[in-house]
């Protein structure tokens, strides 16, 4: 434990030159005290850590020392997939992997690459989450991942749309991060299913291996399973006069095929014939637009929008 802290303590240093004793007591989650024992280890092992006097000082290595002990383990492997994304790598147990991980990558960068890459990090960041949501719970994620890591068949029980729950028996495949939300791709009596973790009330891994076929993409099997879902619907084209300040709100209800056709930089009231993925939702997304659109047809729509919204203004009169 000490000596991965020692390591820990010294690519700190080596990464960001200079850091007082109360930052790395932070970053190492230990006391000042410890900090400084563990800087006196160092220099008696030959490593030239300098404590630095004053308001600004602390400690420092010098400009040209590098370590080679940069090697990465298994688990901090297996956490880069996360770089970018620390809240997923949170959500699997991967955080202090991942942390350590990227350290050491930081560490073997040269002096040039490593002020590039911390001027990217400080200009760039990757947000997954959706506007105006958290996350949702999942309390099974973790034992669908251990099942997915160590490729072994996994018993769910899943509680499917209408709430009905029961048990499955799948093969995993992966795990996929779609806007927030966690989903198991696996396959099921041969074929591919999609599962969203918020639905798992529990999951046990099988001691049955699992055979990923060769050359499997879960990328690609991802955007293929995605592209199924969103065409799946029977599409009904909606001829609509929308104000500009709705356009960004109607963009996300209509159907993926006719999101392109909403300019969210209009400044001025537009027409528009866009698909929408059959007269309920249709009814239930322009109505949560509120006047800031109109339907104008199909008539079927229109009356019903405008039955729902006399209903709406008797029940608030």
């Amino acid at each position: 434990m000490r000596a991965s802290r020692l390591l820990s303590l010294l690519l700190h240093l080596q990464v960001r030159g200079q850091l007082t004793g109360p930052e790395l007591a932070a970053r190492l989650s230990v006391s000042e005290r410890t900090v400084q024992r563990d800087v006196e280890a160092l220099v008696a092992a030959g490593i030239p850590v300098r404590s630095v006097r004053g308001p600004a000082g602390g400690y420092a290595l010098p400009g040209g020392y590098r370590t080679r002990l940069t090697g990465l383990g298994a688990a901090e492997a297996q956490a880069l997939a996360f770089l970018g994304l620390s809240g997923a790598a949170e959500a699997l147990g991967l955080s202090e992997q991942l942390d350590t991980a990227q350290h050491k990558l930081w560490a073997a960068l040269s002096g040039d690459a490593r002020e590039h890459a911390d001027r990217s990090a400080q200009r760039f960041h990757l947000d997954p989450v959706r506007w105006y949501g958290s996350a949702e719970p999942t309390p099974a994620l973790a034992a669908v991942a251990e099942a997915v890591w160590l490729d072994r068949r996994l018993r769910l029980r899943y509680a499917a749309r209408g709430g009905k729950a029961g048990e499955r028996t799948v093969d995993p495949l992966g795990l996929v991060l779609a806007a927030g939300d966690w989903y198991l791709v696996a396959r099921r009596d041969g074929a591919r299913r999609t599962y969203r973790i918020s639905r798992v009330l529990a999951a046990q891994a099988l001691d049955e291996p699992v055979a990923r076929p060769a050359g499997y993409d879960l990328a690609a099997d991802w955007a293929e399973a995605r592209s199924q879902l969103e065409s799946r619907h029977e599409l009904v084209t909606v001829t609509l006069l929308a104000d500009p300040a709705v356009l960004p709100g109607l963009r996300r209800v209509v159907a993926v095929s006719g999101q392109h056709l909403i300019d969210v930089a209009a400044v001025e009231p537009v027409r528009l014939e866009v698909p929408f993925e059959g007269l309920t939702w249709a009814a239930s997304a322009l109505l949560g637009l509120g006047a800031g659109v109109e339907v104008l047809a199909p008539a079927a729509l229109r009356d019903r929008v405008a039955a729902e919204s006399r209903a709406i203004a008797e029940r608030y009169r």
